[in-house]
């Protein structure tokens, strides 16, 4: 994030506002936690956020998780999670408390608003040491502002999270009426017709561009900027123009298959498919989501889908017919996506344009 500031704050080290709890947590292996994970009571925790739920906690207080390794630490890539409850954390995220000087959801969003790769070390597999993540210096407005700040931004994530979660279960819905038609489209047991990926659609990934071209304020010149994490922001010239399937080939959201419409512009960690033969746009973007691409995905440090990869993949192709009977059923629930999807670029705009002001000190008069 650029201009990041209240310049008027006081920059202080995390090491200084907080309190360092890694002592506490324990790595589990696989065996190690079945055996605990019968009744899936707590959180269990590592450097991507909750992995899953264990009968055992190893903390019980407020604290954030920010990956030590194998996270993501670039802007607005969520490497922070906030936690109050019963949970264990095992030993590829950090866990810090509060020493009273600073809070810890306002935290959260500072470290996920900003670009950390910087105190990032290792060729491989990234990793956040200690030492460095006790250097990083956080701006630091009295506490009842940070408090404020922390607020205002967690009512505009729940907006945000609202929609997000409303459109993946219109999305499971309707991927439950695709198997039902379709069923199974790895295993293939009705017979349909097999293709590889490469030859029913033509795949290239997107253009690169800056971070200083991307905005996060939308108004009536810009157009939707996606990534391999889905929405970057805005930008003033678009690449494509019409209804296009994105695949995300880099990031957290590896894998990821979004369907889009009208104007945008797509980086190069995204994937765009655009009809080789004749396809519904809508049926292949279901049948996308339910081959689990990310399967697909390799690189050690931070696995990544190439073309080449994604072009030799086997896939079932139903005539069209049966596409298109497919599109119709599903006619309700795309109005109802259609309007999520608008209302999520808007959410999405709010909390990005609220965490811009917030760290210049513009969100919350002192």
């Amino acid at each position: 994030m650029k201009n990041d500031v209240g310049m008027r704050w006081e920059r202080m080290k995390i090491k200084d506002i907080t309190i360092n709890l890694d002592n506490k947590r324990k790595p589990l292996n696989e065996a190690e936690r079945n055996k605990i994970s019968k009744k899936q009571l707590y959180p269990y925790i590592g450097a991507n956020n909750i992995m899953g739920y264990v009968d055992e906690f190893l903390y019980d207080e407020e604290i954030v998780c920010i990956a030590e390794d194998g996270g993501s630490w670039g802007e607005n890539q969520k490497c922070c999670v906030h936690i109050h409850e019963k949970c264990w954390v095992n030993n590829h995220a950090h866990v810090l408390g509060t020493n009273g000087k600073t809070d810890l959801k306002f935290l959260m969003y500072y470290l996920n608003a900003n670009d950390l790769n910087k105190f990032i070390t290792g060729s491989t597999r990234g990793k956040l040491t200690k030492s460095a993540l006790d250097s990083i210096q956080i701006p630091l407005p009295p506490l009842p502002i940070q408090k404020r700040i922390a607020e205002i931004l967690a009512a505009a994530d729940a907006l945000k999270r609202k929609d997000q979660e409303l459109l993946k279960k219109y999305d499971e819905l309707a991927q439950a009426i695709f198997i039902d038609m379709f069923g199974d489209p790895v295993k293939n047991e009705k017979g349909w017709e097999v293709k590889k990926l490469g030859a029913v659609t033509n795949m290239k990934a997107g253009n690169f561009i800056s971070a200083s071209e991307i905005c996060t304020d939308l108004d009536d010149s810009l157009y939707p900027c996606y990534g391999g994490n889905g929405l970057r922001g805005f930008v003033k010239s678009f690449t494509h123009n019409g209804n296009y399937i994105l695949i995300g080939r880099q990031g957290a959201l590896c894998g990821n298959v979004k369907i889009t419409t009208g104007k945008f512009h797509a980086t190069e960690h995204a994937v765009v498919c655009s009809p080789k033969i004749e396809y519904n746009v809508l049926w292949f973007y279901y049948l996308l989501g339910a081959l689990n691409l990310n399967k697909y995905a390799s690189g050690a440090a931070q696995p990544g889908l190439n073309v080449s990869t994604l072009v030799e993949i086997d896939l079932i192709f139903a005539p069209l017919k049966f596409q298109n009977q497919f599109a119709e059923k599903l006619e309700l629930i795309e109005k109802q996506n259609t309007n999520l999807k608008v209302n999520l670029i808007y959410t999405n705009q709010l909390f990005n344009s609220l965490i811009q002001k917030a760290f210049k000190g513009e969100l919350v008069a002192e």
